[in-house]
């Protein structure tokens, strides 16, 4: 593979050191991080380009299915490395998709009925979960079922499962005789866009999975000098901007985010990749420009920038492949929905929130905006993170909860503990049920918010809780801050 590295990156010099550890990562060598056990059981990623090539003949079978049964849309049911794999891929090749891809990351319940409150006739679920417990993948599964068994749809026609062979979900397809594919159980989410969990979505819409495959096996015969230098310079920061071409790249920034910040952020440490749609106003903060970094197609990309974050946490001297700190906001989510009540303790109001954002700022380096809210209806939200930028002069990272826990939630609670964080939820007038529980989606999602509020200041950071009335409050919490 010919390829043009950005200058500014290509002018520093290679370690030896670290050209030798990325010789030992080709090699599989998990002693890289010391007696990790996490590390001992995750190096499938390395060879995946070569291995998933197994996969293509029950991917083609896949999709011939979907062509006779007349299926026009797929919706992903996923988390994290599950959904923003395949999210980057159908985003890359929208030209030439031969289905729409929809990603279904959330519990806000106005975006989950959004999705889901239509004929299904003509709809494929992938329902993709590599441990098979992640509750919102789980809860959007039990919904499924239920609308598809009033529209009088047979689940084995609309349903296929991704998980690892052990998990519960997987036992749960085989004995309802639903579509299944495996994940590569040496493989961790976040590392698995080569896998069953990117290249089974990249094959129901149309995309040839064998071009990522080609593209990584070619990026792979040159990789080291690249992902060195590469990893050196980002190292060389704690906070990032990456920014992605709309017309190359789009959306690949958002999963370097999750890739990166998950696996660096732990033990005091890390780097925090925030993806940023405008250009960002602090000059002393570093872009990333993902069109320019390296000239390459996105399988080279994905088996990149996954060795690069390897590196990073040999540099770092982390283990990147656990995620000690994602299991805290599950774990205090769960024992909030075990309550009768799941409200925040205390609330700072929209009037307030620039005044206590100002007086909570010492000793802070980052500002972080968890917003528990529908991405689509209130996705003006999103301009949140310029403004707070502007005003603090502080890198602003933004996140979409709970998709945001699965990524950059690492790095928050793990990481340097610099940050101060605004969580922001909605009072929801909608009554969604999760089947088989005795709780619906707006109560699942302020669980989510609760938790990780409980897990953050358990951590040692501090959280500043905003409850909006309703969504016409988004636009006067942005008056606040233009």
């Amino acid at each position: 593979m010919r390829f043009r590295l950005d200058p500014t990156i290509d002018s520093i010099p290679a370690s030896d050191h670290l050209l030798a550890i990325s010789k030992r990562i080709a090699a599989k060598d998990a002693s890289i991080w010391g007696d990790s056990t996490e590390a001992k059981i995750r190096m499938g990623w390395v060879d995946l380009a070569e291995k998933s090539r197994a996969l293509l003949p029950q991917l083609d079978s896949l999709e011939a299915l979907a062509r006779e049964s007349k299926i026009n849309e797929i919706v992903l049911s996923g988390m994290g490395g599950s959904s923003l794999a395949p999210e980057v891929i159908a985003k890359t090749y929208k030209g030439t998709r031969v289905r729409s891809l929809v990603i279904l990351d959330s519990t806000e319940p106005h975006f989950v009925k959004r999705i889901l409150d239509k004929d299904l006739s003509q709809t494929l679920f992938l329902i993709s979960s590599k441990s098979g417990t992640t509750i919102e993948t789980n809860s959007h599964l039990s919904l499924i079922l239920e609308l598809l068994s009033t529209q009088g749809l047979d689940p084995r026609n609309h349903i296929v499962v991704i998980t690892d062979s052990k998990s519960p979900l997987a036992a749960t397809a085989l004995s309802h005789g639903w579509h299944l594919l495996h994940g590569d159980t040496e493989v961790g989410g976040r590392f698995s866009a080569l896998s069953a969990f990117g290249l089974a979505p990249a094959a129901l819409i149309g995309i040839d999975p064998a071009t990522l495959l080609d593209d990584a096996a070619e990026m792979i015969e040159e990789i080291h000098l690249p992902a060195v230098k590469i990893a050196t310079y980002l190292s060389q920061h704690r906070y990032l901007y990456f920014s992605d071409s709309k017309e190359s790249l789009p959306g690949l920034s958002d999963w370097i985010e999750q890739l990166i910040a998950e696996s660096t952020g732990k033990n005091g440490k890390g780097l925090l990749p925030i993806a940023v749609d405008s250009a960002p106003t602090l000059e002393r903060i570093a872009t990333v420009d993902l069109s320019t970094v390296i000239d390459a197609p996105l399988g080279a990309h994905f088996i990149l920038w996954e060795w690069v974050t390897a590196l990073l946490g040999e540099i770092f001297a982390v283990d990147p492949f656990d995620q000690p700190d994602v299991q805290a906001t599950k774990s205090r989510t769960l024992e909030v929905l075990g309550k009768a009540s799941s409200s925040a303790s205390e609330f700072t109001s929209i009037e307030d929130l620039k005044g206590e954002i100002a007086s909570n700022l010492q000793g802070r380096e980052y500002l972080a905006i968890c917003a528990f809210l529908d991405p689509i209806r209130d996705r003006s939200a999103a301009s949140l993170r310029h403004l707070l930028e502007q005003t603090f002069q502080l890198p602003v990272a933004f996140g979409w909860g709970p998709r945001f826990l699965h990524s950059t939630g690492q790095f928050h609670k793990g990481g340097p503990r610099k940050g101060l964080f605004i969580s922001l939820t909605i009072e929801s007038d909608m009554r969604l049920h999760v089947p088989g529980k005795d709780y619906d989606f707006a109560r699942l999602i302020r669980a989510q918010a609760e938790g990780d509020r409980l897990a953050l200041q358990e951590s040692g950071n501090h959280v500043l809780s905003v409850h909006l009335t309703s969504a016409d409050e988004v636009e006067k919490l942005l008056t606040c801050f233009s």
